[in-house]
């Protein structure tokens, strides 16, 4: 079935983090709607080819550049890269993050500084590269998490990153507007993913996130699913919000 509208064929997306789990869901939902895509990858080269494999099978045109988030230069360089090729960017989905799970009287400086400059620094820079390139107007969508505004065992540097981010998009969607530029965060509860490795407590996390109302987790595709809704024309009065996608975990 050919899921694609003519309200996206040919747009182009930047995800950070596609090659895998969430971002990479992203890619592929967006793909299947006609979008073309380009993500960037820090490490994982083998998972970012075969991501690009995947989205080139939906018949649509898919880059991968190499970027170092926590660099500023590289995402200076890395925007530079694709206005030379495309000159006009549609949907940024600030995907990528990372972090240190720790607890604040354990954690150290350098965990900080990490957890910030992926979580909420590059999310703000990549924003406004984007923006110059998004000569029509479009959509900018930062993931954020529950962890934001829910104390969450070892999840202070994330969490507090996370809550920077959503203010981050409250003052980009101000600020952008006048370009029709649209500016919002969803806050996904938790998703199985290989990031859930580097917890201490990932089987309590997951047994506890299916104590939601809706009786079912949440998946990869559900948050895909708001980012392509929150790209869509549908969505144009929505701006400077934080949508919650969790099953309603969070209302009991």
């Amino acid at each position: 079935m050919n899921n694609q509208t003519n309200e996206f064929k040919t747009k182009l997306a930047i995800v950070t983090g596609g090659s895998r789990g969430i971002g990479k869901e992203i890619c592929l939902q967006l793909a299947k709607q006609g979008v073309n895509i380009i993500f960037n990858y820090a490490r994982h080269h083998k998972e970012a080819k075969e991501t690009q494999d995947e989205i080139l099978n939906h018949g649509v045109k898919c880059d991968v550049i190499k970027c170092n988030l926590n660099e500023e230069e590289q995402i200076i360089n890395f925007f530079k890269e694709i206005n030379s090729k495309y000159k006009k960017v549609d949907f940024l989905i600030n995907n990528a993050a990372s972090g240190v799970q720790k607890l604040a009287s354990e954690l150290e400086t350098k965990h900080w500084d990490w957890t910030f400059n992926i979580n909420a620094k590059a999310p703000w820079l990549c924003s406004i590269e984007a923006s110059k390139l998004m000569k029509d107007g479009g959509s900018i969508i930062n993931i954020s998490s529950l962890g934001s505004k829910k104390v969450l065992p070892y999840y202070f540097s994330v969490g507090t990153s996370k809550a920077a981010l959503e203010t981050i998009t409250k003052y980009l969607a101000v600020e952008l507007a006048d370009k029709s530029i649209n500016v919002n965060a969803i806050s996904a509860g938790l998703v199985e993913t290989d990031a859930l490795k580097s917890f201490p407590n990932k089987k309590n996390m997951i047994s506890d996130s299916l104590n939601n109302p809706s009786g079912r987790s949440l998946t990869k595709t559900d948050i895909a699913n708001l980012v392509i809704f929150l790209c869509s024309k549908k969505s144009e009065m929505i701006k400077g919000q934080t949508i919650v996608i969790d099953g309603g975990y969070n209302l009991i």
